[in-house]
This record gives C-alpha cells, sequence and structure tokens, in this order.
C-alpha cells in the first residue's frame, strides 16, 4: 500500500506539473498545483483503498477537497482558481477506464465496452460536480461578503 502511495504521489506530481507548464500557468503556481494535485490522489487512493470507500465518492470527495484548497490557495495568492484547479485535477482524470473502454471495443466486447465507459463517465460526472458545487458555494460566500466585483466591460 505504500509503495503504491508513493508511485501515484510521485506520478501525480509530475502530470500535474507537466500540465500546469504546458498550460503556461505563472511559475509561482506551479508547485502549489502539484502539492494540491498530489494531495487528491493520495486522497482518493486511501478513500478508495483502504477506507473502502466507492470508487465515484472517492472521486467526489477527492475533488471537492482538491477545489476547496483551489481556492484558497487563489485567495491567498491573488490569482483566479482554474490556473490550480485545471492542473491540480489531472491525477483524477479516468484515462485507464477510457482506455479500457476502447480496448474491449477495438475486441469486440460490447457488454465490457459499456461498463467501463459507464464507469468512465461516472467518474468524470463526479469530477465535474464536485468542483462546480465547490465552486458555487465559494463564489456565493464570496458575494455575500462582497467580494463580487463584477466583470468590466470590454
Amino acid at each position: 500500500m505504500i509503495r503504491e502511495l508513493l508511485v501515484g504521489a510521485a506520478g501525480a506530481f509530475g502530470g500535474t506539473i507537466g500540465l500546469a507548464c504546458l498550460l503556461n500557468a505563472p511559475r509561482r503556481t506551479l508547485l502549489p498545483s502539484s502539492l494540491i494535485g498530489v494531495l487528491g490522489y493520495v486522497l482518493y487512493l486511501l478513500l478508495s483503498r483502504a477506507a473502502g470507500q466507492s470508487e465515484i465518492f472517492s472521486y467526489f470527495l477527492s475533488t471537492v477537497v482538491i477545489a476547496v484548497i483551489c481556492e484558497i490557495a487563489a485567495r491567498v495568492m491573488r490569482m483566479p482558481s482554474t490556473i490550480f484547479l485545471l492542473s491540480a485535477l489531472v491525477p483524477l482524470v479516468p484515462g485507464y477506464s477510457f482506455y479500457r473502454a476502447m480496448l474491449a471495443l477495438v475486441e469486440d466486447q460490447g457488454a465490457a465496452a459499456a461498463a467501463y465507459g459507464l464507469e468512465a463517465v461516472q467518474i468524470v460526472g463526479a469530477i465535474a460536480v464536485g468542483a462546480a458545487v465547490t465552486t458555487v458555494v465559494f463564489r456565493a460566500l464570496a458575494m455575500r461578503r462582497g467580494e463580487h466585483h463584477p466583470e468590466k466591460p470590454r
């Protein structure tokens, strides 16, 4: 279990920092984004493997934690939260589930392809809902405190 966590953390760190560089994120956001991505992936592994939670719930809760930390980091560093969130969510993307679905399609195993595809879509849905709910809650709280500044016309 410890080896899986360490290998997963290293991969999450590399993937997160790599995407942040590809997206031309500011240099000062690379390390925080990567650490948030590692935290989210390790939390997912702990929830799904060690705590025995369902995959979908583990992805959802990990996404909520990532989004909350990204919102806090954005306020501390005075930057948009999407700079942190886009790269920090990369380790949670269900690429292997999509790969298995495509492989099953190529091997003419329709039932397995549908099962893997449905699993991948459910994971993507859990990630999207977790990020959206957190963002909406933070924006609503900011508007209540009067921190919301309307966009300037172009």
